[in-house]
């Protein structure tokens, strides 16, 4: 045994050397800008699923002005009504008005593809932003951990951002999202109140400002109302007998939420009727319909994953059991008690009230990213007041084992994404070649994949023969002499986010077209896809 534990020492010696984390740090990184460039090289930047909205929306914005909140449509001459439009549930919103003109509105937050609108950089390099945010909310990920806990060690401030970098949030930096900057935003926030709490000075200014960010977080990211609500409610409660001291001291910080809050909130309502914008209104409604077993079978999936996703458990087993250690066994300061408190009822709270399956291709674990973010610095904190040097060495060893599982898991995910960038290049590929055909999709399956080709000619879909058969004779009257069908020909998976009457409806409604005015001169299968050509008779 005592053999055993010297080269477990050895080992995590060199596991642990400065020089040699800061090399995997930097290789990890090298890394992902690698896989970044890789995937948004070739025929089309590797856009998908609910990024594919998002570009969407900014390229609306960018081309018609911030204002413009209505779907991008580049051919809505062809189809004023929006009958044909590809987009449904869940990325777009319809309604009518009183003069009965039918609207349409993407449920993704304005702000986010507002902001990118302005940026004045090919949409091809979107992602890449995503990606370097990503790393700026690492390093300060690492810097709070450094002013909050005075952990100085190059070691182990190298240990933080690995353990935060292979974190399952990994999978919204590298796509087209709103959350790597919520999260950035979101971090501001906590940061402040954790040193007030901390009885850390902080100037006003930066209260003011950190405390607007924290505002502007709740418009990107719904979750985030709960972090900041469950942090406040644990504040105020800590804080009951010095409540008008303690209302004094977070003033700047609460003024620079309340104004945030207000003019985003004024916004939001006057452009669509909805405080926290259209897609709380969605939420709502996904949230109102679910019964105890759906939301059972949810919580389940996101703890122990399903044949196509890890769950939480198999994921940070590791760093579970170093929260349950400290709670039992360490002597924790008012600080570290505060942010695992917060931590663990926010993390579940945002687990049982989320309508939504956690997605996401192999990872997925959506919706509780901040919670590892801020798991990542609670473990590293245990550093500055473990000083036992058997249980230093155990928090060591657990922390290197959950860098080793997330180190795994990324690269299986990775692996995914290279399968989808191989098929994906290939569509685009197809797709281009007949550049004024325009597609016509059978399913909003078969939209996972379409990416930027929506910018770049007509897609339509007709999810019943009924509705081909007007498809066509639209084309026939618009001169249309040939166009392509794209759609899954197996029967798709079915989503934990829709209704079976929805997945009838438009998921599920492959079927062989027959047309009275084109004939077919090709038909190809790529991975389970199948691609033809129609052209007038």
């Amino acid at each position: 045994m005592k053999t055993l534990m010297y080269w477990l020492n050895k080992v995590q010696q060199v596991f642990i050397s400065g020089n040699f984390l800061l090399l995997l740090l930097v290789i990890f990184i090298g890394n992902l800008v690698y896989k970044r460039v890789v995937w948004d090289s070739g025929t089309s930047p590797l856009i998908q699923s609910d990024s594919q909205i998002k570009l969407y929306q900014t390229i609306e914005y960018k081309d018609r002005g911030i204002h413009s909140h209505q779907c991008f449509a580049k051919y809505q001459d062809f189809d004023e009504n929006y009958r044909f439009y590809p987009f449904r549930y869940p990325w777009t919103v319809f309604t009518t008005d009183d003069f009965g003109i039918k609207h349409c509105v993407f449920q993704y937050p304005s702000f986010f593809a507002q902001t990118f609108s302005l940026l004045p950089i090919p949409y091809r390099f979107f992602n890449g932003i995503i990606l370097i945010l990503y790393i700026i909310l690492c390093f300060f990920v690492v810097l709070s951990v450094r002013s909050l806990f005075e952990i100085k060690e190059t070691n182990y401030l190298a240990l933080t951002g690995l353990l935060f970098l292979v974190g399952y949030g990994i999978s919204s930096a590298i796509e087209f999202s709103e959350s790597i900057p919520a999260q950035l935003l979101l971090l501001a926030f906590f940061f402040v109140v954790f040193r007030l709490e901390n009885n850390q000075k902080v100037s006003l200014p930066f209260q003011l400002l950190f405390g607007f960010c924290g505002g502007i977080s709740i418009f990107l990211r719904s979750e985030s109302l709960m972090f900041i609500g469950i942090l406040g409610l644990i504040v105020l409660y800590r804080n009951r007998n010095q409540f008008f001291v303690s209302l004094v001291k977070y003033m700047p910080l609460i003024a620079g939420f309340i104004l945030a809050f207000g003019l985003f909130g004024y916004y939001n309502f006057t452009e669509f009727q909805a405080v926290l914008g259209v897609r709380s209104k969605v939420s709502f409604t996904d949230f109102s319909r679910l019964d105890l077993n759906h939301r059972f079978h949810l919580i389940q999936e996101f703890f122990f994953g399903n044949t196509d996703r890890i769950g939480f458990l198999f994921y940070c087993f590791p760093i579970l059991i170093l929260i349950v250690y400290s709670c039992f066994k360490l002597k924790l300061s008012q600080l570290q008690k505060l942010i695992i408190t917060v931590t663990l009822i926010s993390f579940v709270t945002v687990v049982i009230l989320s309508p939504y399956s956690s997605g996401g291709l192999y990872l997925g674990l959506r919706f509780t990213e901040f919670s590892y973010l801020l798991f990542s610095i609670f473990v590293i904190s245990l550093l500055s007041t473990v000083f036992d040097q058997k249980e230093r060495q155990m928090v060591i060893l657990l922390i290197l084992l959950q860098i080793g599982l997330g180190f795994y898991h990324v690269r299986r995910n990775f692996k995914t994404i290279d399968f989808v960038k191989k098929y994906h290049e290939i569509f685009q590929a197809k797709l281009n070649e007949q550049p004024d055909s325009p597609v016509v999709h059978l399913s909003v399956f078969d939209l996972l994949l379409i990416s930027d080709s929506f910018l770049k000619k007509p897609h339509w879909i007709a999810n019943q023969q009924t509705e081909f058969n007007i498809l066509e004779t639209k084309f026939m009257k618009s001169g249309v002499k040939k166009f392509q069908v794209f759609f899954y020909n197996f029967r798709p998976p079915k989503d934990d986010n829709v209704t079976e009457e929805f997945y009838d409806q438009w998921i599920d409604t492959k079927y062989e077209i027959s047309s009275n005015y084109y004939q077919k001169v090709s038909d190809e299968e790529i991975a389970g896809f199948r691609l033809m050509l129609w052209t007038k008779k």
